[in-house]
């Protein structure tokens, strides 16, 4: 996909992407507001010192610059204006549209959207741009669409009144919760809370496109579970994303073996989309091959619920397409900053979501060193030199996040990954196939899923085998955000995108070194 010079020709420290320039900015400016206090004083200034800068450097004729401090002034604005208004925590009347409903251990959660909260406490009427999430005890009879009414529930808002509680208001953020709140079953809660028996419909259909992407995706779901028995759980996150039904303890071999992104739709998965939408439309017809695929991935997004992984992949997806129609060089990078741009400007706080950070540390590390590591491997003669160099690629830029969200690093992934990859393309291919099939012919579908679950068998018993044994998994401190993306530049710093020979790309990177172990120890003293 790239053309990287492996030694400098000018002398220019990196070639010129604007896009990823705006990219690197936008996050900046979003992770800035983030880390403010709750006041607004601090991101007030911080712009205007931004726009100066952009004004200054404008005139300095110095565009670059101007450029990214104007994409950090953008950043800035666009995640303060997201920022939901204080709500006090209390007892609230509560309406709004059920945006999903999922049940799972013995729980439903509802996320409300249009809700309006009435306060008798502080005699106000709060209207909520976010989402408003109840979890109540017990399954609920209540669809997507439904107009819902709760007389009282106690709702704590999102609020980043200090440091200790900022990681919990973030996740919210990234979630688009704005409010949560708990019911249960039987009687008044202690909390003065009604219970949830007194949860009343009062509209139906209020959101008809996303009453229909959900009816087409729990279709879907259904369609599965009555062909693939005790392994739809598994099928279904796999083609959906629908985890509802996944067992932890079948899941536990993935976690251990570095696989688990495999029951996460991510680009893997985009990419057998595509393939599979590809060829339906002859190459040579370029414009129409862009635009079936490209359709077809769209529709694909709706009905697994815009996972961060799989609209960064098809976002690429569409860039390299439209570039080949164009007889243009697809460029990756390119590609994964126009991915982040898009996601970021309509919901700047998923920067802060678990999944897009997996999602584009792992594109990032493939895209720096995939190519270089699989030239390394074979000249050293090692066989599937291709699949190993993009395992290690991926692992080693998402190795800071799995230590900060999961505790522990998966030292056997390479195993793990050269095992369950290639045969989870071929179960999600059949799976596909079969689904089809089953259709018309539900029955003869069944028994052509013994194939696929034959296949799911015996990777989850080589999965079973490694995490086993000794030593399968390292046990890491947790490691902040911030130290993570100072591990990223000091990956980007060593790669070939960075126009310098390779001892002052090193020295660059031991900088950047330094400034993670840093940071790392004074994590470690402020806690």
């Amino acid at each position: 996909m790239d053309t990287l010079q492996n030694a400098p020709t000018s002398n220019k420290l990196i070639n010129y992407r604007p896009i990823a320039e705006i990219a690197v900015g936008l996050m900046l400016g979003i992770a800035v507001c983030g880390i403010m206090p709750a006041g607004g004083a601090a991101v007030l200034c911080i712009m205007t010192a931004c726009g100066a800068a952009g004004v200054v450097f404008a005139l300095l004729r110095h565009t670059r610059s101007a450029l990214f401090a104007a994409s950090v002034l953008v950043g800035i604005l666009f995640a303060a204006l997201r920022l939901p208004t204080e709500l006090p925590n209390g007892n609230y009347t509560v309406s709004g549209t059920v945006l999903s409903a999922e049940y799972s251990d013995g729980e439903t959660e509802l996320i409300l959207t249009k809700s309006e909260l009435h306060s008798s406490a502080s005699a106000g009427i709060f209207h909520r741009e976010g989402r408003v999430k109840i979890i109540t005890e017990g399954y609920l009879n209540i669809d997507v669409g439904d107009g819902v009414y709760i007389p009282k529930v106690y709702l704590r808002g999102a609020a980043k009144a200090d440091s200790s509680k900022r990681s919990r208001f973030l996740k919210q953020l990234s979630e688009g919760i704005t409010a949560s709140g708990r019911l249960y079953g039987g009687g008044s809660n202690d909390d003065g809370s009604t219970s949830v028996d007194e949860i009343s419909v009062v509209s139906k259909h209020n959101l008809p496109v996303r009453e229909a992407l959900t009816s087409v995706r729990s279709s879907i779901v259904r369609h599965i579970g009555r062909i693939f028995g005790t392994d739809a759980g598994i099928v279904s996150a796999l083609i959906v994303g629908d985890k509802t039904a996944l067992q932890s303890d079948r899941t536990e071999a993935y976690r251990a073996t570095g696989t688990a992104h495999l029951l996460a739709i991510s680009g893997f998965h985009t990419g057998i989309i595509a393939a599979i939408l590809g060829l339906f439309v002859p190459k040579r017809k370029r414009w129409l091959r862009t635009a079936f695929v490209g359709i077809g991935l769209i529709m694909y997004c709706c009905i697994a619920v815009y996972a961060a992984g799989i609209v960064r992949a098809s976002i690429m997806v569409i860039c390299a397409l439209l570039c080949r129609a164009l007889n243009r060089r697809a460029d990756s990078l390119n590609g994964l900053a126009a991915a982040a741009v898009l996601i970021l400007a309509f919901e700047p706080f998923q920067l802060y979501s678990v999944g897009f950070q997996l999602s584009f540390a792992a594109c990032f590390g493939l895209i720096l060193f995939s190519k270089q590591f699989e030239t390394a491997l074979a000249s050293a003669h090692i066989p599937l030199a291709g699949s190993v160099s993009a395992c290690l690629g991926a692992s080693i830029a998402t190795a800071p996040f799995q230590a900060a969200y999961f505790g522990c690093l998966p030292l056997y992934f390479v195993a793990g990954n050269l095992i369950a990859v290639p045969l989870f393309s071929l179960v999600m291919v059949l799976c596909i196939a079969i689904l089809i099939i089953g259709i018309p012919f539900p029955g003869f579908a069944a028994v052509l899923a013994v194939a696929p679950r034959a296949v799911l068998f015996v990777v989850e018993r080589c999965l079973g085998f490694l995490s086993a044994l000794p030593y399968a998994s390292l046990d890491l401190p947790t490691i902040p955000l911030a130290s993570c993306a100072l591990f990223l530049a000091m990956l980007f710093v060593l790669s070939p995108y960075v126009l310098r020979p390779f001892q002052k790309r090193a020295g660059l990177a031991v900088f950047c070194l330094l400034l993670f172990t840093g940071s790392l120890v004074f994590s470690i003293i402020t806690l």
